[in-house]
C-alpha cells in the first residue's frame, strides 16, 4: 500500500513538472504556439494576420490580436491536472498509470486546442462592440468552466469500474 502512494506522489508529482515545463515551452514559443490557432482562424473567417514579436499574431486590418493569453495552456494544465489529481489512482499497475498521464496529456493538448479556437470564433462578431473584453472574458468563462465540468463528468464514466 505504502507502494501504491509513493507511485501515485511521484506521478503527481511528475504531472506538476510537466505542466511547468509545457507552461514554459508554450509560452516561451508564441509564435510556433499560436500558429494552429492562426491558421484556423484565417481558415474560418479568411483573415490575415502578422506576426508581432512578443505580442501574438495581429490580424491586418487591426480588428483583433491573437496574444499570448488566447493560447489556452493556463486551460491545458486545469485540465490535465483535473484528470491526473481526479482519476489516476483509479489505474492499478504503475504502466497502466503511466500510460495514463501519457493519455491525459493528449487529451488535455487537444481539447485545450478546440476549446481555445472556439472561444475565439465565438469572440470574433463581438470585436467592434464596445464591451468586447467582457463579452470576451465571459465567452471565456463559461467555456472553461463547461468544458472542465464536462470533462470531470466523462472521466467519472469513463473510469468507473476501472
Amino acid at each position: 500500500m505504502i507502494s501504491v502512494k509513493r507511485n501515485d506522489i511521484f506521478l503527481y508529482a511528475l504531472s506538476i513538472m510537466i505542466c511547468a515545463a509545457s507552461y514554459v515551452i508554450l509560452t516561451g514559443y508564441i509564435e510556433l504556439s499560436l500558429f494552429p490557432h492562426k491558421t484556423v482562424m484565417e481558415y474560418l473567417f479568411n483573415f490575415n494576420f502578422v506576426f508581432i514579436e512578443d505580442v501574438g499574431y495581429a490580424q491586418t486590418n487591426g480588428l483583433f490580436i491573437i496574444a499570448r493569453n488566447c493560447l489556452g495552456v493556463k486551460l491545458f494544465i486545469n485540465l490535465f491536472l483535473i484528470m491526473v489529481f481526479g482519476f489516476l489512482h483509479r489505474y492499478a499497475e504503475m504502466k497502466h498509470k503511466i500510460a495514463a498521464v501519457i493519455k491525459f496529456y493528449s487529451i488535455a493538448l487537444v481539447l485545450a486546442f478546440v476549446i481555445t479556437v472556439i472561444r475565439i470564433s465565438a469572440s470574433v462578431p463581438f470585436c467592434t462592440w464596445d464591451r468586447f473584453h467582457l463579452i470576451h472574458n465571459v465567452i471565456s468563462l463559461t467555456l472553461y468552466f463547461a468544458s472542465g465540468l464536462a470533462l470531470f463528468f466523462v472521466m467519472e464514466r469513463k473510469t468507473t469500474g476501472i
